[in-house]
C-alpha cells in the first residue's frame, strides 16, 4: 500500500477550524479510535491545492489509505462504519434509537447551522472576532497588513453568500428562538445520561457537537452557551475528544430522555415541515421557500440537497420499521414527525445513493 495517508493505514481529515462539519468527522474518528491525519491545508482561499486537485467543493473532505477522496461528512460517517464494523460504532443497535439518532444528526446538519452562521456574520463584534479567528487557523504565520486584507476579503465573501441564501431580517427570530432550546434539551438529557441513547455518543450526538463545536466559540452564541447552558458548555468540550469513553447504550426497556423528547418536539414543529416545504418547492421548480412556522415566518432560498435528505431520512425510517422498531410510529405521531417522513410511491427507487465517492454539496459554509 502506497503511503498517501501520512501513515499507513491512516486517513487525512481536510478540514477548517470554523467548520462545524469538519470538527464533526474529525470527532467521529476520534470516538472511534481509527487512526487520522487532521489537516488544514494551504491556499484553501486561492485556486489552487489540495482540495481542488480532489475535486471537491466543500470542506470537509478525507482521503482514504488507498488514495480516493471523500466528501460530506453524513456519508463518511456512514461509510466508515462499512469500513470498521464493530469498532465503537455511532449507530445504536436499537434500530428504533438508530434512526431518531439520524434524523436528530440531520436536524443538526440542515438547521441548527442556520442560527449558527446568523449569529457568526451578524453582529460587528461576532464578524470581526470570527474572520480574523478562522483566517488565522487556516493561514498560520503572515505579515499583519496581508492577513488584515485577507481577512476583509473573506469576510465580505461571508455576508454575501448569507445575504444570498434568505431574507435574514425576516428569518431570526424564528432561528434564534430554536439555538436555546437545543441548549435546554442537552440540558435536560445531561440529568439522566451522558449522551443521547445511553452512555456513548451515537450520529445525533456528533451531529449536534459539530455545530455547538462552534456555538461554544463565537462571541453572541458562546455568551448565550456559557450563561444559560454551562453542562452543555463541558460537553461539548467533551465531545471534541471522546476517544476515553466507554459506555453502553440505553437499554429497550428504559424511557427516552427528556432532552431526545425535547429534541423530537422541535424537530417536528420547526424542521420537518421547513423540510417538506423545501422538497416541495424543490419540485415545483420555485425558487424559495416560504413558510410560517410557529407564528414566526421564513423565507429562504430553495436547496436540493435538503430535498435528498429528507429522502434519506424517509428510507432510513422505512428500514427502521422493517427491522423491528414498532414504537417509532406512536413516538413520532406525538411529536408530528410522522406524515412528514412517509415515502411516496417511487420516490425510494428515485433517490441517489447517499455516498461519500460524490463531489459533495451542503452549505457554503463548510
Amino acid at each position: 500500500m502506497n503511503d498517501v495517508a501520512g501513515g499507513e493505514g491512516r486517513y487525512r481529515i481536510l478540514g477548517g477550524p470554523g467548520s462545524p462539519y469538519s470538527l464533526k468527522l474529525r470527532a467521529a474518528l476520534r470516538y472511534r479510535r481509527i487512526p487520522h491525519n487532521w489537516i488544514v491545508p494551504q491556499g484553501y482561499l486561492g485556486d489552487g491545492g489540495e482540495l481542488k486537485a480532489a475535486d471537491k467543493g466543500m470542506i470537509p473532505v478525507m482521503q482514504l489509505p488507498d488514495g480516493r477522496y471523500w466528501c460530506d461528512s453524513t456519508p463518511m460517517i456512514l461509510a466508515l462504519e462499512q469500513r470498521h464494523p464493530g469498532v465503537r460504532s455511532l449507530l445504536p443497535d436499537n434500530p428504533s434509537d438508530r434512526f431518531l439518532a439520524l434524523l436528530i444528526e440531520d436536524f443538526a446538519d440542515e438547521w441548527l447551522v442556520l442560527p449558527l452562521f446568523d449569529y457568526r456574520w451578524d453582529a460587528e463584534a461576532d464578524q470581526a472576532f470570527c474572520a480574523r479567528r478562522q483566517m488565522a487557523g487556516w493561514l498560520g504565520a503572515m505579515p499583519g497588513p496581508e492577513f488584515d486584507a485577507i481577512v476583509a476579503r473573506f469576510r465580505e465573501r461571508q455576508t454575501g453568500v448569507l445575504s444570498r441564501m434568505g431574507e435574514r431580517e425576516v428569518n431570526r427570530p424564528l432561528l434564534r428562538s430554536t439555538y436555546p432550546e437545543v441548549l435546554a434539551a442537552i440540558e435536560a438529557q445531561l440529568g439522566v445520561s451522558r449522551f443521547l441513547f445511553g452512555g456513548r455518543p451515537s450520529i445525533g450526538d456528533i451531529g449536534l457537537f459539530g455545530q455547538l463545536s462552534q456555538l461554544a466559540i463565537d462571541p453572541t452564541a458562546s455568551a448565550i452557551m456559557r450563561r444559560d447552558a454551562i453542562r452543555t458548555f463541558q460537553w461539548v468540550q467533551d465531545m471534541d475528544d471522546a476517544s476515553g469513553i466507554e459506555g453502553a447504550w440505553r437499554e429497550p426497556s428504559q424511557a427516552l430522555g427528556p432532552g431526545v423528547e425535547n429534541l423530537l418536539a422541535l424537530i417536528g414543529q420547526v424542521f420537518l415541515p421547513y423540510m417538506t416545504a423545501n422538497a416541495a418547492a424543490v419540485r415545483s421548480d420555485r425558487p424559495t421557500v416560504e413558510i410560517t412556522l410557529r407564528g414566526l415566518p421564513l423565507i429562504a432560498r430553495a436547496n436540493s440537497y435538503r430535498e435528498l435528505c429528507l429522502g434519506w431520512l424517509k428510507v432510513a425510517l422505512a428500514r427502521a420499521l422493517a427491522e423491528g422498531a414498532a414504537d417509532l410510529e406512536p413516538l413520532l405521531r406525538r411529536h408530528g414527525c410522522w406524515d412528514h417522513l412517509q415515502l411516496a410511491p417511487g420516490e425510494a427507487e428515485s433517490l441517489p445513493e447517499l455516498s461519500p465517492e460524490s463531489t459533495g454539496r451542503r452549505s457554503a459554509f463548510h
